[in-house]
């Protein structure tokens, strides 16, 4: 289940914010806006796709590359995420969606409230002073 503000959930629920949350732990490449991109492993992503990266590359317009243990990534910088082959987008996007929704209530648990057995009891009363008139 989605943690964070109402925005953050309303991202989650509205754009591909959850795939790319699907893809904690993953290797991964992220293009920025300047052209540069960065190849490292997923630790989190929050709600406004800022990504964590651990173990992770960054390679500058002018094809060097810098290595950091850990990197943080503003969502406003980046252009593309590329999804790695073995991951079925849709499936990942249903189950990340999926993932900590609540089952619909048990009918029989609806029937079992004290407030419907109090509305019962008290209904039958009134049927039964109904009969003896």
């Amino acid at each position: 289940m989605f943690i964070g503000t109402a925005k953050e959930k309303f991202k989650f629920h509205n754009t591909l914010l959850c795939l790319v949350q699907a893809m904690q732990g993953k290797n991964i490449t992220v293009d920025l806006r300047n052209d540069s991109c960065i190849c490292g492993r997923v630790a989190s992503v929050d709600g406004f796709m800022n990504i964590t990266f651990g173990n992770a590359v960054y390679c500058d317009p002018q094809g060097n590359e810098y290595q950091f243990d850990d990197l943080f990534l503003q969502g406003r910088n980046i252009r593309y995420v590329h999804i790695p082959e073995t991951d079925s987008i849709l499936s990942t996007i249903q189950k990340e969606i999926g993932r900590g929704k609540k089952s619909k209530p048990d009918r029989n648990d609806i029937k079992n409230s004290r407030k419907v057995k109090k509305a019962m009891k008290q209904h039958m009363e009134t049927v039964a002073s109904l009969e003896m008139n």
